[in-house]
């Protein structure tokens, strides 16, 4: 059994010993120095900061695919921003005009463009199909805020997942229908 001063002791701090310390600077310029340099906060390591809770707010979420490309999509009551993959839409589809046509659509059809803020996180696939999942996934975000929706979106087709992907290749050719070329001698 171990005694009860070894169970009472709290464990002692260790700290490294300061090596020889640098010649000390006169008062005046020590104190010069420091009002010149700005005010930094201490850091703290990422492990110890807390995360500051945000306001409860009403998030809708959605998922749409298209192709190998996958949207997760949330849908927050605001003024109609959208963010993606933290770039505006303009950044993300560098401006090509059909696609935010596409990405826009259930939100006009609804009437909601102004309503919401769009935030959605794109992954796989390439462009048109990131555009294309991430119409699905609007469109099944709006069904959340309001089921009474789902007859126009689904009169212009936007809660229907394009079944469209790329054939397996086969074997004995070079992808799924192409053959080798044909070597007459």
């Amino acid at each position: 059994m171990m005694s009860d001063d070894k169970l009472n002791k709290t464990p002692v701090k260790r700290t490294r010993k300061n090596k020889e310390s640098a010649p000390e600077a006169t008062p005046s310029s020590e104190q010069a120095v420091l009002e010149s340099r700005p005010v930094v906060a201490e850091k703290v390591p990422i492990r110890k900061q807390k995360k500051e809770k945000l306001a409860p707010t009403i998030k809708y979420f959605g998922t749409g695919r298209r192709k190998e490309a996958v949207a997760k999509v949330w849908l927050i009551p605001g003024s109609g921003k959208m963010v993606l993959n933290g770039r505006t839409m303009a950044e993300y589809f560098c401006g090509r005009k059909l696609l935010e046509y596409h990405i826009l659509r259930p939100l006009i059809i609804t009437n909601q463009q102004k309503v919401y803020d769009v935030y959605a996180q794109l992954s796989g696939g390439g462009v048109p199909g990131q555009a294309g999942a991430l119409a699905l996934g609007i469109a099944r975000a709006l069904l959340q805020v309001n089921i009474e929706l789902k007859p126009k979106l689904k009169a212009e087709g936007l809660l229907t997942r394009d079944p469209r992907a790329k054939e397996r290749k086969k074997y004995g050719l070079k992808r799924a229908r192409r053959a080798f070329q044909y070597s007459k001698r």
